[in-house]
């Protein structure tokens, strides 16, 4: 009745106007009651929006409006109750208002706010001069901008050198509002290379870390980087780099990632250590499964013609060839060393650390014993069984090897025995002839030695990967068949097995002879997933090669 009673005032009062007017002109003041304009109070007063769930409403407010029928609605946000600074978030014709977690979130970033966690949100709706009350919202946002570099600019200029191989090249930070919230969350950063023009169809890892805003590459380190984008040797030219960082959703697995633009700058490489340009390697099933993956490669000495090499062999045959390609492979009749000839028989081995020497000039070949090893009352009980054998990197000059320690101390020694034996009298990294016993604790570890500036390092590996299955070992009832890096490939985290033996059955790869961690390919397609389903195998010897370069995405192959 109210509303009628005013509708019929307004009538009366417009008709008695209009009569007056024809009479007397005079000024008039209408003075209208007020709107009844309110603004619900939502039922919810804190938001959470969570970039797992984009599509999602993160909010509706509705609101009476009894004189405005009909009008356009402007709903307005600020960060402060008095709307000194107001943001337009959408308009209606309707008497509600709801915003996705994807468009608010965007909103409230496109407004400068960068405090990633409880933000205070005021919210009203006007239409015309007429104003709703306020309301309030406590809202956690995710971020949108991605992280930007600090440290890098178009055109730096990095002129590398191997006289500082282990020496920094360049400190690569970067700036990241999130990193500065409170917000509970892990993020990873990948900075990544690449060839310029090729929007990182291909990228190669430089660095990934957790949680922090930068990364330092040694001149070694981008010196490898450089030569995988196709930078030639002692050569200027461009690298791309980018910064990846990921989020991920302990619930959902969802991924927020943002990539920062791309800066491009310029690496003069050098020769490394080693000259691995020649094409001659060692080839067979003592070595690489006869083929199964590249060659174990020879490098130049000072004489022209004259190749050496540093393998670690197992119990079978092999022979020397060039190109990976048997069109052009050596043999011999002796196992020990002498005459080898085009196409000759076989060489066979027990197993074991070598240096084989190639002389090509003469046709000849020798090969003895050369192994550094870890021994101590850490690994072998001081001897009591035989030495933990690092293998020779030809990429790196470096002798590596994965091995697990136990709490106490250890040294390196040539050839399992005492006649040459390394320490470290300082625990500077540097070792000494007959120096110090070296103190570790329990772990599992890349172990490096240098041999031309004889420093070592022992750096802890969280994830050693194996083969389980019935294929294998029963699942389990033995060890795993164990992975080992690719050197050539040292920052994509590349495992290689070669040469296992498999029978009729299912298999699967897991981390650390433990089910915590496993994968199997769920489509079949050479992608891996986190407790996917099982492999079948085929009785037979292979070599398989797991790929974990993208974390997001890991891949296998099988040869």
């Amino acid at each position: 009745m109210k509303n009628y009673i005013k509708k019929i005032s307004y009538l009366l009062l417009s008709f008695t106007l209009l009569l007056g007017s024809c009479e007397v002109e005079e000024s008039l003041t209408l003075t209208r009651p007020d709107a009844a304009f309110t603004l619900d109070t939502p039922g919810i007063s804190s938001v959470f929006l969570n970039f797992a769930l984009p599509n999602n409403p993160a909010f509706t407010i509705s609101w009476k409006d009894e004189i405005n029928s009909g009008a356009d609605y402007t709903v307005e946000m600020s960060t402060d109750a008095d709307f000194t600074t107001s943001a337009t978030i959408g308009t209606t014709a309707k008497n509600n208002f709801s915003m996705t977690v994807d468009a608010f979130n965007n909103a409230i970033n496109n407004a400068g706010i960068t405090n990633f966690s409880d933000i205070a949100i005021y919210m009203r709706v006007k239409t015309g001069s007429s104003l709703t009350n306020t309301i309030f919202l406590l809202v956690t946002t995710y971020p949108v901008d991605a992280p930007t570099f600090s440290s890098l600019s178009n055109g730096d200029v990095f002129v590398l050198s191997v006289a500082n191989n282990d020496l920094e090249a360049v400190h690569i930070a970067w700036n990241d509002p999130i990193l500065d919230s409170s917000l509970s969350i892990d993020i990873d950063y990948i900075i990544e290379a690449a060839a310029p023009g090729t929007d990182f169809a291909l990228p190669i890892e430089a660095g990934k870390v957790r949680n922090l805003n930068s990364i330092s590459l040694t001149n070694a380190q981008l010196n490898a980087i450089a030569f995988q984008t196709g930078i030639p040797v002692d050569t200027a030219g461009d690298l791309e780099l980018r910064i990846k960082s990921t989020i991920t959703d302990a619930a959902s697995g969802a991924v927020l990632e943002r990539v920062s633009t791309t800066v491009t700058i310029n690496v003069t490489t050098y020769l490394t250590v080693l000259d691995l340009s020649t094409t001659w390697g060692v080839v067979g099933s003592a070595a690489n499964n006869w083929g199964a993956t590249p060659d174990l490669p020879f490098f130049k000495t000072d004489i022209d013609g004259v190749l050496a090499a540093y393998v670690t062999l197992i119990a079978g045959e092999f022979k020397f060839r060039e190109n990976n390609d048997w069109g052009n492979n050596y043999g011999s009749n002796s196992s020990t060393g002498g005459a080898i000839t085009s196409g000759g028989g076989n060489l066979t081995t027990t197993g074991g650390s070598y240096k084989i020497v190639l002389d090509l000039n003469n046709l000849t070949y020798s090969i003895e014993s050369f192994s550094i090893g870890i021994v101590g009352g850490a690994y072998n009980n001081w001897g009591a069984t035989p030495d933990f054998m690092l293998e020779y990197d030809q990429y790196s000059d470096v002798f590596r090897g994965l091995v697990t320690l136990i709490d106490g101390e250890m040294k390196f020694r040539m050839n399992n025995d005492w006649g040459t034996n390394y320490g470290d009298d300082g625990a500077d990294g540097t070792l000494e002839l007959n120096g110090s016993n070296i103190v570790v604790t329990a772990g599992t570890y890349f172990a490096t030695v240098n041999m031309n500036d004889l420093t070592y390092t022992l750096e802890p590996v969280e994830h050693v990967w194996g083969l389980v299955g019935g294929a294998y070992n029963n699942w389990g009832a033995t060890a795993d068949a164990q992975f080992k890096r690719d050197w050539s490939k040292p920052f994509n985290d590349i495992w290689v097995l070669n040469n296992v033996t498999l029978i009729d059955g299912e298999y699967k790869f897991r981390a650390n002879n433990d089910w915590g961690t496993n994968f199997g390919d769920n489509g079949g397609d050479g992608v891996l997933e986190n407790g996917g389903a099982n492999l079948v195998g085929v009785a037979g010897t292979y070599s398989f090669v797991l790929d974990f370069s993208n974390p997001d995405a890991p891949t296998y192959t099988k040869n």
